[in-house]
């Protein structure tokens, strides 16, 4: 499962007084897939400094596809939220409905396709609003949020096997107190929201 395409460098397109780093990337001499697990593999590179010398342990890192979830908000202006159980911190999360793309699937397809299974909304339509890695330390994939508006019910949810979602409602002027009170703690969507709240959209 191939890494997603990297993020543009800042440095092409920035408007403040950043400057381009002056030390080199590292180079991968060799690299091996060491396990498959369904939503990720594990690669297992040897590493050569930018000065040539040899790292001298191996470097671990997971390969991922796309990710993707949905800020959707309603024609009476409440953001679509889901419940559901997360096996990490074994515990429930209140997040922005999302997921994986599929290997083919546009990132904004694989958002509103979550968007209709998690929770049977649909939207009008489908805006980007930020690009993230989720962590450059360990993967290499990418994750999109996009802001749906207009979003309205359409369906029943359609659950994978092994997935449950509870829908929530909650007006848009409360988003910003749910993450201040700890009440949405997914990194990921709040980067989403924070942009969303930031644009002042």
């Amino acid at each position: 499962m191939p890494d997603s395409p990297v993020l543009p460098s800042p440095r092409f397109f920035s408007k403040t007084s950043l400057r381009p780093p002056t030390i080199q990337p590292w180079t991968r001499s060799k690299i091996e897939t060491v396990g498959s697990f369904r939503v990720f593999d594990v690669l297992r590179a040897e590493m050569v400094a930018p000065d040539g010398r040899p790292v001298p342990h191996p470097i671990y890192t997971f390969t991922c596809p796309t990710w993707c979830n949905v800020l959707a908000i309603t024609g009476d202006e409440k953001v679509v939220l889901v419940w559901q159980y997360r096996h990490g911190t074994d515990a429930m999360s209140l997040e922005l409905p999302g997921g994986v793309a599929d290997p083919s699937e546009l990132p904004e397809d694989a958002a509103r396709r979550e968007l209709l299974e998690e929770t049977g909304y649909d939207a009008q339509s489908f805006e980007p609003l930020i690009t993230v890695h989720p962590n450059p330390a360990l993967q290499g994939n990418v994750h999109h949020t996009f802001l749906a508006r207009g979003a309205r019910l359409v369906a029943e949810t359609n659950f994978d096997a092994t997935e449950e979602c509870e829908l929530a409602l909650v007006p848009v002027s409360e988003i910003s107190t749910l993450v201040d009170e700890g009440h949405i703690t997914h990194a990921l969507c709040i980067a989403g929201i924070e942009r969303f709240l930031r644009r002042g959209l």
